[in-house]
């Protein structure tokens, strides 16, 4: 039986047995460390909000039982998108491990990613981890004093790496209200849209094909290079090419993949079997890829739609109101519950840049009419 178990249950008032009570007593009863521990972690559920220092706490004990469950999770998916060392900064950045809400979401759930901040954040394979402040311009450089990448504003450059012969993996996560362009090493432009993590080599070794990871949305200018084809590894689908733009959407509670085509060729593929091709896109196609089916449907759109973010704008065209929410939510950072059932079916077109969330909302409302409650980062929308 592992205490980390027992704790999450706890932490979500779920009945234990009385073998599972009588086990937690007794770990609540070894020391002081671990009632403030787990009267921290209540805390923090309750709040659900990242405190920026936790030096009375000591998280040894549960963040090395939690490791273990995030590295069998992600051989599951195939994707390493979290190292070894992943939990070795929960002391700053407490909201990654919330256990009752991080742990229960991500690993056992699987539905969502939890962002640890509301900063950009850069990870090395080693386990470190960089807030991207938005407003400073600095080297990136690794654990010996060597100079990786350059920062600039909302950009990272990773061209030039010299001394690198192996592959070493970085992974960027870009919180919900945010927006990143990265240059990666062989000049291959990638701009993440929000609430999205990015895996990705610090330098692509000849020899090697240029994989990526992707969960969130990314649109790609890839560099051609015959010999090494690039690769989007996502939780279900590959996206295959030499160089290209096209733009992939793979955000975990989203019931499908799309990939749109924006210049060049693309290869689709299950992640399971990258060696078999299951579609190939034309400039102007729109895939889309069913999760739990594998089923794939493809037409011919206006590219401008879903790859207008790039430039801060968002773009519904016939959309149901039910999925404009999601994309509302990430683009303003917000929290949107919804009590009007009536109104998730109807259809909208609609374009906005500068607009807040609040103005957005009335143009909505102005077709159907609703009411609405802004209270911090939570909107309630009820029926008339």
């Amino acid at each position: 039986m592992e205490i980390i178990d027992v704790i999450i249950k706890k932490l979500h008032h779920q009945n234990l047995s009385p073998e599972e009570t009588r086990f937690f007593d007794t770990w609540l009863q070894e020391s002081e460390k671990n009632l403030d521990f787990f009267t921290k972690l209540e805390q923090l559920k309750n709040k659900k909000e990242v405190i920026a220092e936790i030096a009375s706490v000591n998280p040894e004990l549960a963040w090395q039982k939690v490791i273990r469950k995030y590295e069998k999770e992600t051989r599951r998916n195939q994707l390493q998108l979290f190292s070894k060392r992943f939990l070795r900064y929960a002391a700053v950045f407490v909201g990654v491990l919330v256990l009752g809400y991080v742990v229960d979401t991500f690993v056992l759930t699987k539905q969502s990613v939890i962002l640890p901040s509301n900063e950009i954040t850069l990870q090395s394979e080693n386990g470190d981890v960089q807030v991207l402040s938005s407003n400073m311009i600095y080297g990136i450089k690794d654990a010996n004093g060597k100079t990786l990448g350059a920062k600039s504003e909302t950009k990272l450059d990773f061209r030039g790496i010299k001394y690198v012969d192996k592959l070493i993996y970085n992974t960027l996560t870009i919180p919900y209200g945010k927006k990143f362009e990265i240059t990666l090493s062989d000049g291959t432009i990638v701009h993440l849209n929000s609430g999205s993590v990015f895996r990705f080599p610090i330098k692509f070794i000849n020899g090697y094909k240029r994989k990526v990871n992707l969960i969130g949305e990314g649109y790609f200018e890839v560099s051609k290079d015959k010999k090494h084809p690039f690769i989007v590894e996502t939780a279900q689908m590959n996206v295959t090419v030499l160089g290209t733009k096209f733009n992939v959407s793979a955000y975990p509670e989203d019931p499908s993949i799309t990939t749109v085509l924006v210049e060049g060729s693309v290869s689709l593929s299950s992640s399971l079997d990258n060696s078999k091709e299951v579609a190939r896109l034309s400039p102007g196609d729109w895939a889309n890829w069913w999760i739990k089916t594998a089923g794939i449907k493809r037409k011919q759109v206006d590219t401008d739609i879903y790859t207008s973010w790039i430039d801060g704008r968002i773009v519904f065209k016939n959309q149901k109101f039910g999925n404009i929410i999601k994309k509302l939510e990430r683009h303003y950072d917000v929290k949107i519950k919804n009590n009007y059932q009536e109104l998730n079916q109807e259809l909208f077109t609609a374009s906005f840049d500068v607009e807040t969330i609040e103005e957005a909302l009335n143009s909505f409302a102005e077709n159907k009419y609703f009411k609405f409650e802004i209270k911090d980062k939570l909107i309630t929308i009820n029926q008339p």
